[in-house]
């Protein structure tokens, strides 16, 4: 099989995951060193992906060669394994599947059992020191959860997946302070009180040490902040919810026992970068994507530039709150055009009585546009019009 079939024939294999046991057992049998890979899981609603950038830039700056694992991708599915943030190969990534293309096959592994299993084999060949593993969705029963970690972290609580994880905050907590393990370290950085009380109750049952993460000091000067944290003062010139991600990194490090120290820690912010959040595909005319795919991106996304003159493009998937979404985006006060892209799970955008594009149409004024162009919401969407700049 050649690597679009390879992806074609994973990306097919979207369901339910197995349960945690039935999947553990196979990496016992298949991957027995998965047990002495060290790990660290992260888990929750939004920061997921920026959390665990910021734990494997850090552990990297500190001389260790870290895997890290997340999804979705946002332009090519390699994206998803990555060891010194290079992902892995074409060629790796074709043989590894083709080497355990029957097991997948056999058990009837999920797209993200596959590419979990292929993350864990890649780092072990590799010899990582460490590994960074994103949860997929929800935490309790997320195919990353089978898995032994020296730390596991969990960013926020927001609604979503609602369907699958429950209708309110405390469900939702629930289900995502299920990554926790009986004598693992935990950090947090949940700060709902109603959130926060399910979450100690899970730790007080299973006898974890819990740690919550909050922001130091911080002054903002322009459009920098000053961040007194540890043993100096650091200059913050990321977007301010990237503060919070960066903190709760440093937070679960620190209580792991690496040592930091402030160029360590100023080096990192001045290298991180994150793809498809707040990131400038062109600078003039700014056009800006930011894959702010639920109301708790959106307010970060809006909080962080408030005042936008320009256009706003925005797609949303169905199982979203897409009516909060835009009441959000409204206070921009700016205009605001719908984007119809191609998703079986694209929210019926005419019921949201805003003008809408195709996604042909939107390449088309983006790449003639006079004025800056804000493209924002669902991940996919965002996706797809890098793809469409990638191609120009």
């Amino acid at each position: 099989m050649n690597l679009q079939e390879i992806i074609q024939e994973m990306e097919s294999k979207k369901s339910r995951n197995m349960d945690l046991d039935s999947f553990r057992k196979i990496l016992d049998h298949e991957l027995p060193n998965h047990r002495k890979l060290s790990k660290i899981q992260v888990a929750g609603t939004n920061g997921k992906g920026s959390t665990s950038t910021w734990l494997s830039l850090l552990l990297e700056k500190s001389g260790l060669k870290v895997g890290l694992f997340t999804s979705p991708h946002l332009v090519v599915h390699n994206e998803r394994i990555q060891i010194q943030k290079k992902m892995i190969s074409d060629s790796d990534l074709e043989r590894l599947y083709d080497r355990y293309r029957s097991l997948f096959l056999e058990k009837g592994f999920t797209m993200f059992e596959m590419d979990l299993f292929l993350a864990l084999a890649y780092f072990l060949e590799n010899r990582v020191d460490i590994a960074i593993i994103e949860v997929g969705l929800g935490g309790r029963w997320d195919a990353s959860t089978a898995l032994d970690y020296r730390a596991t972290v969990l960013t926020n609580i927001g609604l979503e997946h609602t369907e699958i994880l429950g209708d309110t905050l405390e469900q939702i907590a629930y289900e995502k302070s299920g990554i926790f393990k009986t004598g693992v370290l935990a950090v947090c950085g949940v700060e709902q009180p109603e959130c926060q009380k399910v979450i100690d109750q899970t730790a007080r049952e299973r006898r974890v040490p819990l740690y919550y993460s909050y922001l130091p000091e911080v002054v903002q000067k322009g459009k920098r902040y000053f961040v007194y944290y540890l043993d100096g003062v650091l200059v913050f010139d990321q977007p301010y919810y990237q503060l919070k991600n960066f903190i709760l990194a440093c937070d679960t490090l620190y209580h792991l026992n690496f040592r930091l120290h402030y160029p360590l820690l100023q080096e990192t912010i001045d290298d991180f970068y994150f793809p498809g959040r707040c990131m400038p595909l062109r600078k003039r005319p700014l056009i800006l994507v930011d894959g702010a795919h639920n109301v708790h991106g959106i307010q970060a996304l809006v909080s962080t530039i408030k005042t936008w003159r320009g256009q706003i493009y925005f797609s949303v998937l169905k199982e979203k709150d897409a009516l909060h979404m835009i009441e959000l985006l409204k206070t921009l006060k700016a205009p605001i055009t719908l984007v119809n892209f191609e998703s079986d799970r694209l929210y019926p955008l005419k019921n949201l009585g805003l003008p809408i594009l195709s996604m042909d149409a939107l390449k088309k004024r983006l790449q003639e546009t006079h004025e800056p162009s804000l493209v924002c919401g669902s991940l996919y969407f965002v996706a797809e019009v890098m793809k469409q700049f990638n191609r120009s």
